[in-house]
Parts: C-alpha cells; sequence; structure tokens
C-alpha cells in the first residue's frame, strides 16, 4: 500500500554546451510521524538521457510484512518529509534543493529553491 510519483528533470545550459552525464541525488529524512523509524541519508545517480533525467518517488509498506501492517493502524497518517539535494556530474553543491511530502495516500512537492547559478526557464 502506497503512493508514487515520478519527478522528471529536462536539462538545458547556456554554459555549458555539453550535457551532464548524471544527475546525483542525496535524500534525507528532516521530519517523519512519530511511528516511523528514522531512515539513513540516501544517495544516487541517475544517468541523464537526450537532456532528460527521471526519478520515482515511492513510499509505503508492504502488505505481506506482518510488522509493517501492524504498525500501520491509521495508515493514511503516517508521512514524512524529505530534503532530496540535486548535484550534476562531480559537483559539489547543489544546483536544486527539493523538498517532498510523502503520505500514504499521496506525494507533493512542497518546495523547490534553486542553487546558485540555477534559474528556472519557462518552457
Amino acid at each position: 500500500m502506497g503512493s508514487i510519483a515520478i519527478a522528471r528533470y529536462e536539462f538545458r545550459s547556456r554554459l555549458h554546451p555539453q550535457l551532464p552525464f548524471n544527475l546525483r541525488e542525496r535524500v534525507l529524512t528532516i521530519d517523519h510521524d512519530s511511528r516511523m523509524s528514522p531512515r539513513p541519508p540516501f544517495e544516487k545517480a541517475l544517468t541523464v538521457e537526450r537532456e532528460v533525467a527521471s526519478d520515482i518517488q515511492a513510499f509505503g509498506y508492504s502488505l505481506d510484512d506482518p510488522q509493517q501492517g501492524a504498525s500501520a493502524e491509521e495508515p493514511t497518517a503516517v508521512w514524512c518529509l524529505l530534503r532530496q539535494d540535486l548535484y550534476l556530474n562531480d559537483q559539489s553543491n547543489a544546483f536544486l534543493i527539493v523538498h517532498w511530502k510523502h503520505a500514504l495516500d499521496f506525494i507533493s512537492l512542497v518546495d523547490v529553491i534553486p542553487g546558485e547559478g540555477t534559474k528556472m526557464i519557462s518552457t
């Protein structure tokens, strides 16, 4: 039982004619429902293909796991707030910081903060 969302990132650079090879993410849980155990930071690299990278956001529990099912007496109330820092290739500063709220019945984008040198463009 849970929710899923797909974040799609499109890349255009005015400074560098070469596209990034990968998109790195570091995800931290910054707040969570009291019934959840804190999760360790999560890091992953996504390949950028044809100027696009996609990231799946998922939150939930397995109905087949008795321990998870038993702890979810009010499953729709379980939630967590995540901070996702996004980096291009080996850059040390995030070009984007995204805050997500994950719950069993929805995943929502809470805030998007551009890093230095990043600006939103309309398509």
